[in-house]
């Protein structure tokens, strides 16, 4: 996949109803060609054979729907799962997700089977119980076919205490699985253009569809320019 066009047919429209999604400045740094050259341990040689955005991973016990993960990165030994972050608040915790519904509990022990069978370890329920369901399923999505699993999350113009709360999740999914799957936290900085502006100017006075303006402004790559302010490999600082 290298057009923006492709990209774009993924997704719904709707998706692009605000300016201060994290997918926007995801596609821009796909299109700066960031990820054919991201330093991610042991992949200094390898060349990805696939970029799938909006990846689906669909649940292995119980009935769900799939995980999606913004952007699967797929080498010949290697997963990178990325998950975009920009304005989304917390997600909630496993405890409060599983509400005691039979179903979510198969759902969830399903993901866990996955990232057990992937490390070989025998991680439980309780385990996981205040950690972001999110990023129990996100990490399975990487756990898959034998590769080596990365989990990179990314951050945009987030401020210290969201970058903070989504480093220590990190931290602690990287004590569960004892290190076994490599865990990233890169953050961006976002300077914005003109039209990504109004944009934000428009949505903030009350609009809420400029799905067309958006696709426009990422069509003509005129929203924004993204810096990177700094990358982290997670297992070294557990």
């Amino acid at each position: 996949m290298n057009k923006v066009e492709e990209i774009l047919k993924i997704f719904n429209k709707k998706e692009f109803k605000s300016p201060f999604r994290s997918t926007i400045p995801l596609i821009t740094l796909f299109n700066q060609n960031y990820f054919e050259s991201i330093e991610i341990e042991g992949l200094r040689n390898e060349i990805a054979i696939k970029y799938t955005f909006e990846h689906k991973t669909p649940v292995l016990k119980g009935r769900g729907f799939p995980s999606c993960t913004d952007l699967m990165i797929e080498f010949d030994n290697h997963n990178i799962a990325i998950e975009a972050k920009r304005t989304e608040p917390k997600y909630e915790i496993v405890e409060k997700w599983l509400k005691d519904i039979p179903n979510r509990k198969l759902v969830l022990e399903g993901w866990l089977g996955k990232i057990n069978s992937h490390v070989q370890l025998e991680i439980k329920i309780n385990d996981v119980m205040y950690l972001p369901y999110q990023l129990i399923h996100r990490v399975a999505s990487a756990c898959s076919d034998g590769k080596k699993a990365h989990v990179l999350y990314i951050g945009f113009d987030l401020d210290d205490k969201m970058k903070e709360y989504y480093i220590d999740c990190l931290k602690i999914i990287s004590k569960i699985t004892k290190q076994k799957i490599d865990l990233y936290f890169y953050h961006f900085l976002i300077e914005k253009l003109n039209e990504q502006k109004k944009l934000e100017e428009c949505w903030n006075s009350g609009e809420r569809d400029l799905s067309e303006s958006v696709i426009n402004g990422i069509r003509k790559n005129n929203l924004m320019k993204i810096e990177q302010e700094f990358g982290k490999k997670i297992n070294n600082l557990a």
